[in-house]
């Protein structure tokens, strides 16, 4: 009996790119590019000409033209996916370390039973 067998790619691990971008950076560049043009709608009056296009398609394209170059010039020699990891890390909040002193405390955590408590700030309440 003859085994049917479909051709398969070997290159499995090869990047997609366009215009030296990936998929994700390209989408970066047209949301920008988009929101860009929208902005430029409400902004500007529908008369504004400039190079013979209406002001919201030349921020569209002037947005292109700095974004492509811009994130070309960026990443290069970063891995992939180094753009999406950069936004998360600035967007994510902020956690501290634990080993980290605190600024606003100013005495001992435990106290002797010789020690004298500390000033408290203005802000800071009692506790029996």
């Amino acid at each position: 009996m003859h085994l049917n067998a479909t051709p398969i790619s070997r290159n499995l691990r090869t990047n997609v790119r366009m215009l030296g971008l990936e998929v994700e950076d390209l989408l970066t560049v047209g949301i920008t590019a988009v929101l860009a043009l929208l902005l430029g709608q409400f902004l500007f009056p529908r008369n504004m000409i400039v190079m013979g296009l209406p002001m919201n398609w030349f921020c569209f394209f002037v947005v292109l033209i700095i974004a492509v170059p811009g994130l070309l010039i960026f990443k290069y020699g970063k891995p992939r996916g180094y753009l999406k990891d950069f936004l998360a890390w600035h967007l994510k909040p902020r956690s501290y370390s634990a080993l980290e002193r605190d600024p606003q405390i100013t005495g001992p955590y435990i106290l002797e039973d010789n020690d004298v408590l500390p000033k408290q700030s203005k802000g800071a309440t009692k506790s029996a």
